[in-house]
């Protein structure tokens, strides 16, 4: 059995002849139209689709939106139709040559082609209302802020629509932290009442297109999995061992679960490369049993901060498939 049939085995809800080595059998497509129109790049300031100022700074993980409150996309969530631009994103013209050219060399890999969407709807929101004020606005101004929000999915639909319609990803990465290690940043209810239609809207629209949907989300999760596998989620990738993982296990049905041990831990200058071995042991030990589980880094892409962190997970993920 190969990588990627033993994913397909635990969609199917079945115990695969292997342990999935985390990103191993996915390939995000980086080379994409889209992301060069609404994403940055290492050591680049961008001013996003709707109006974020985004800095990656050299040496830094990801990129993050900018702290200067002077450069807030919109100040006030009661004028946010006067402050922001909708991106007509149906209307821009793409070159997809390059997505089709990666989507094959994914496919002779024995890769699963993935399309990667980052920032999320709450995502989003926050980087264009700044955190505090986004969170705040979600129970003091609802009108406004669903209004907002039905124009994020709207968006992260059309990105969908024009990918499902070009090179047809197999797989959805999405992205949106809905809270920290502790706990959601909002109510379970204040979420459901925002996010929940809008990701089965956009879960089915990858479904219908033959894919399947990846959501990277390294938050505590736990009081909303049970409407994340009913909208649609397939792999839940980001579960904390915060998470009460072997719970979920039990009481849901379909979610698969990708994760289990803290990259901030391990992937860490304090930790030690017995600790990272030990640590990825354990929670193979520990998740395995429940089925679906592939055992992953938390970050939500391939790739550990300290190279050498990765190769000790797939070096374990390959000596407990030989049986040692």
């Amino acid at each position: 059995m190969t990588q990627k049939e033993a994913v397909l085995a635990l969609l199917r809800g079945e115990k695969p002849d292997i342990i999935v080595d985390g990103w191993a059998p996915f390939q995000p497509v980086f080379d994409d139209a889209l992301l060069k129109t609404t994403g940055s790049m290492p050591g680049t300031t961008i001013v996003d689709a709707w109006g974020v100022t985004m800095v990656w700074e050299e040496g830094q993980p990801g990129t993050m939106p900018s702290e200067d409150p002077a450069l807030l996309a919109c100040n006030d969530i009661t004028e946010w139709r006067d402050q922001i631009t909708v991106p007509r994103i149906r209307e821009w013209e793409y070159d997809w040559g390059s997505a089709f050219g990666q989507k094959a060399g994914a496919e002779a890999q024995g890769k699963f082609a993935a399309a990667f969407m980052p920032c999320g709807i709450f995502e989003e929101a926050h980087h264009i209302l700044g955190f505090e004020e986004c969170l705040v606005d979600l129970l003091a101004e609802p009108d406004d802020m669903h209004d907002l929000i039905d124009e994020l999915f709207d968006f992260k639909k059309a990105l969908i629509e024009l990918r499902v319609n070009s090179w047809k990803p197999e797989c959805f990465i999405l992205h949106d932290d809905f809270g920290s290690k502790d706990s959601l940043l909002m109510p379970p209810d204040t979420w459901r009442e925002y996010f929940k239609e809008g990701y089965r809207e956009m879960c089915k629209m990858i479904h219908d297109s033959g894919a399947f949907v990846i959501l990277h989300s390294d938050s505590k999760n736990d009081l909303i999995a049970a409407d994340l596998e009913e909208v649609g989620i397939d792999i839940w990738q980001g579960a904390l061992p915060e998470c009460d993982i072997e719970g979920m296990q039990k009481s849901l049905k379909k979610l698969v679960f990708m994760g289990g041990f803290d990259s901030a831990v391990y992937d860490g200058v304090n930790s030690t490369p017995e600790q990272v071995e030990a640590d990825v042991r354990n929670a193979c030990e520990k998740y395995l049993p429940g089925g679906r589980f592939i055992p992953s880094i938390t970050y939500g892409l391939p790739g550990t901060i300290i190279p050498e962190r990765d190769e000790i997970i797939s070096k374990v993920i390959e000596e407990l498939n030989a049986g040692k």
